[in-house]
């Protein structure tokens, strides 16, 4: 069977980070991890809400449990899903043992539940044409901070795309979105293609995927994946609360999205200079009802049923976070009044 279940997650509570519009310049509310002022850690509520949320993934009836795990480079999203990751590991080794593959609550035995960092689905930073914003954490960076998530065999793994370190418009970031998510998917089916090629049928399970997030980036993901960009993307279409999970389905017709000749030859237009695409070859036919990998339907919007909390941090575009204005102070001078940018 394809890959027919997508789950999504956006990180817990983290803390805060601040930018001097005037100079680009980030600083970190407390030091961050990595020394990267716009990657801060979870803070103690985030830490409550990633055990909830494994608590949740792991539970018996949840199922069909994620086959593979994917990320955004950021700590915030790797520190959510460790707790979850580290017990579905646990649940895996299990059912391998008790051979219970397909059984409610189980695991399938070809499950590889080491982290998959694709910074194609990384944070959404603001167009610019003055400053780089900050870079990405690298694996290996982050197999130091989260061994458990992220082995020496899981940096053979290869980022479909690169985003621009200049920002993106909010066309370009759904852009990037829908060509990370159509390699991820292509990916998956491939593997899956080859690991049942010699399964009869009735050993053959659904298959789903983990993906950890940010609340752009996740918003993104509901449009691409269902191809239902709103005329205003202000719109509240689909729910990103903090460790909060919306599920997507395969539709029925799960043929090749694809593009035309036209949409290939201006792929590059549509994505943000200097965007770097690794593996991923072009952009997808995705809008229109179309969705990425024929199309998947929302059957679950933003749930935190699971959450003590309930829903928290909800977010939404308000319009391009543009930093196009040119510097307008030196570093050295007093900062200006700062703000954050995304919850």
């Amino acid at each position: 069977m394809p890959l027919d279940t997508i789950y999504l997650t956006r990180h817990g509570h983290r803390l805060s980070w601040t930018i001097d519009f005037r100079t680009g310049t980030y600083r970190a509310q407390f030091p961050t991890p990595t020394g990267n002022p716009a990657d801060p850690a979870l803070t103690s509520h985030g830490v409550h809400q990633s055990h909830e949320l494994a608590e949740h993934l792991s539970a018996p009836q949840f199922h069909p449990k994620p086959f593979r795990v994917y990320s955004s480079p950021f700590y915030r999203c790797l520190q959510t899903i460790q707790p979850s990751v580290e017990e579905l590991k646990r649940i895996s080794a299990e059912s391998v043992k008790g051979q219970k593959d397909g059984q409610s609550g189980s695991i399938d035995r070809h499950a590889e539940l080491d982290v998959r960092i694709e910074n194609g689905l990384g944070e959404w930073f603001g167009a610019t044409d003055f400053f780089d914003h900050p870079a990405h954490p690298t694996p290996q960076i982050m197999s130091t901070h989260f061994p458990t998530l992220i082995s020496d065999a899981s940096q053979t793994y290869k980022p479909l795309l690169i985003p621009s370190r200049r920002g993106e418009t909010i066309k370009q970031l759904h852009n990037r979105i829908a060509t990370a998510l159509e390699g991820i998917i292509a990916d998956i089916d491939a593997e899956v293609s080859a690991l049942e090629a010699e399964l009869p049928l009735a050993q053959r399970t659904s298959k789903s995927v983990l993906i950890c997030a940010h609340a752009a980036p996740l918003i993104a993901m509901g449009r691409a994946l269902t191809g239902h960009m709103p005329d205003d993307s202000s719109e509240e279409d689909f729910n990103v609360f903090t460790a909060g999970l919306s599920t997507f389905k395969r539709r029925a017709s799960s043929a090749c999205s694809g593009q035309s000749d036209a949409q290939q030859e201006n792929a590059e237009k549509q994505l943000a200079e200097g965007t770097t695409l690794l593996r991923a070859s072009s952009l997808p036919q995705w809008q229109n009802g179309h969705g990425v990998g024929g199309g998947w339907d929302c059957v679950a919007n933003g749930d935190c049923s699971f959450l003590s909390g309930g829903a928290e941090r909800g977010w939404h575009f308000d319009g391009e976070e543009s930093f196009n204005t040119g510097p307008m102070a030196s570093p050295s001078e007093t900062p200006a009044n700062v703000g954050v940018t995304k919850l």
